[in-house]
């Protein structure tokens, strides 16, 4: 019996390799038409992190660029911040009933920007050197006023409670980036690239106003009017520090909305995310309790799993190898904040982000 469980570990171990072969980067190459570009900011009581983003804009000869901060009601000096950056500062009106604050403030910046191309970022990320540059590089080797472009950002840690969020962003990637053999592209929401004519002519912000997830509903938007919807991995262009603040912050983040990202998934990667998550449970199991020699079979499948979990980790974030050979206690946690998740959900219970409920 823990003969056949163990084979069945390996064939589970296997489907991960279907999730996620390699996550493709911006291409480093020449901008071959002239962009005017507006890149928007929402941004709620973000004084803290806010410059660094600012200051990581740095535009070329080869655009026009202007930066709009739409100050989503912030209660501190997220404005003051941002007009000393140099960055035109939008501030947002009142929230509208059907709209959350993300939604609203991006459509706000949308409706004032002068440029013909729109870089929707969140006030937690900053471009790489060369970031805004590798943007419209990649951008022109398609040269498809019908694409969205959209980076995973790469997720830069500095605090060991922020290796937890290992599997969260596993799963985020394999649901959105369409970087397996199974799954399409579905934006992520962290950054999104749009030409003004494929922004207005699938609605904008204001056709997916009530989505938390409005990445995904944008992604059907797109496609419904013949765009198309291209991820690539934001190493050297795109980077992100989610949870500065602590645990609960990064609680409070991921099971905001964690449990509607799996119910809008593809079903097919969905399936083989849960095939995937039970081999890794499976496997720690039998290393523990397995008879031997099974065990010394078991603590072999164990390290490639570990292996396999380290190998697609640093493609998404500076996750450690310590991680990864301990991957059973991030995963621990990914299954009881997602199970809370769902409880929530199931109860219709909101949960608080920036202090607004969503």
């Amino acid at each position: 019996m823990f003969l056949a469980v163990l084979v069945l570990c390996v064939l589970g171990l296997a489907a991960g390799t279907l999730l996620l072969r390699s996550v493709p980067v911006a291409p480093d190459g020449e901008i071959s038409l002239r962009h005017r570009v507006s890149v928007i900011i929402p941004a709620r009581n973000e004084e803290k992190i806010l410059p660094r983003l600012l200051a990581s804009i740095q535009p070329e000869q080869s655009m026009e660029t202007e930066i709009i901060v739409v100050d989503d009601n912030s209660t501190d000096a997220t404005a003051e911040v941002a007009r000393r950056a140099g960055a035109t500062v939008l501030q947002g009106s009142t929230l509208p009933a059907g709209w959350t604050g993300k939604t609203w403030a991006c459509a706000q910046g949308a409706e004032i920007a002068q440029g013909e191309m729109l870089l929707f970022l969140d006030a937690d990320t900053w471009l790489a050197p060369e970031g805004l540059h590798r943007y419209l590089s990649a951008w022109d080797e398609v040269a498809d006023r019908q694409m969205a472009l959209s980076f995973l950002p790469y997720h830069v840690m500095k605090a060991p409670y922020e290796q937890l969020s290992l599997f969260f962003n596993l799963l985020m990637a394999f649901g959105a980036g369409g970087f397996g053999a199974i799954g399409s592209p579905r934006l992520f929401g962290q950054n999104l690239l749009i030409s003004r004519e494929l922004y207005n002519a699938c609605g904008g912000h204001s056709a997916v106003r009530s989505h938390i997830l409005e990445n995904f509903a944008m992604a059907e938007r797109i496609e419904a009017v013949g765009g198309r919807c291209v991820c690539l991995g934001g190493r050297e262009t795109i980077h992100l520090r989610m949870f500065p603040e602590g645990l609960a912050q990064l609680c409070e983040s991921w099971k905001k909305a964690f449990a509607d990202g799996a119910a809008s998934s593809d079903g097919v990667v969905l399936s083989c995310s849960i095939v995937w998550l039970s081999a890794l449970c499976t496997v720690f199991l039998l290393l523990c309790f397995a008879p031997w020699p099974l065990r010394a079979l078991a603590a072999i499948l164990y390290l490639a799993a570990a292996a396999q979990v380290f190998s697609f980790a640093r493609q998404v974030g500076t996750y450690s190898f310590i991680s990864a050979l301990l991957y059973p206690i991030p995963l621990v946690f990914f299954f009881g904040l997602f199970g809370s998740s769902l409880l929530s959900r199931a109860l219709h219970r909101q949960v608080s982000w920036r202090g607004r409920r969503v």
